[in-house]
């Protein structure tokens, strides 16, 4: 969990939960979670082959891709009908996002590209503002040992468990750059 020092001289702590937020790129749909963040794994994995010429006993290296894949877990708590109603709806537009848009002939008009934001843990070499991705899948747990909340025939968990793995899409700046800018700090060096 992620408590703040709300009162240093006091020392009273509060809860401070952090915000998840999705963007569909096609639409512009957003869908955001207040979350208890219980992982999180950025994983940057750069692939090579080699070259061998005629006269040399070293070989030329190339990079042929690098992948960037994110991994991250959180808990959602529900404390009243309305929040287990509006997280519920979350959870199933977010499902929705993973297919591509289609127009009404079945032709696919938008890719499933979700701008991933984890509050400042996650950046793109472009935005400081999450990152770009095709999320591979999503779980979710539904912890109903941790109680419920029911009106008529509905029921919502108090406790919702989601696990997300997604990989990262190239993003250009307005330039067509995807590189750091020329304004990027530079640690180092003379």
């Amino acid at each position: 969990m992620a408590y703040l020092l709300s009162n240093p001289e006091e020392g009273s702590y509060s809860l401070d939960l952090y915000y998840i937020k999705f963007t569909h790129q096609p639409t512009g749909h957003i869908v955001a979670f207040p979350a208890i963040i219980q992982s999180l794994s950025d994983t940057h994995a750069p692939s090579f082959s080699k070259q061998y010429g005629n006269d040399t006993m070293d070989p030329t290296i190339i990079l042929s891709s690098t992948d960037r894949k994110l991994s991250f877990s959180f808990t959602v708590l529900n404390s009243t009908l309305e929040e287990a109603r509006h997280n519920t709806q979350c959870v199933n537009l977010l499902i929705q996002m993973l297919y591509p848009l289609t127009d009404g002939d079945g032709a696919v008009i938008g890719n499933p590209y979700i701008k991933v934001e984890v509050m400042n843990l996650i950046s793109s070499a472009v935005s400081s503002e999450g990152i770009l991705c095709v999320i591979d899948n999503i779980s979710y747990d539904m912890k109903l040992d941790d109680g419920i909340i029911s009106e008529n025939k509905h029921i919502y968990p108090v406790s919702l468990d989601i696990s997300i793995a997604a990989t990262a899409v190239l993003e250009r700046d307005a330039h067509g750059e995807t590189f750091l800018p020329n304004t990027y700090p530079s640690y180092g060096g003379m």
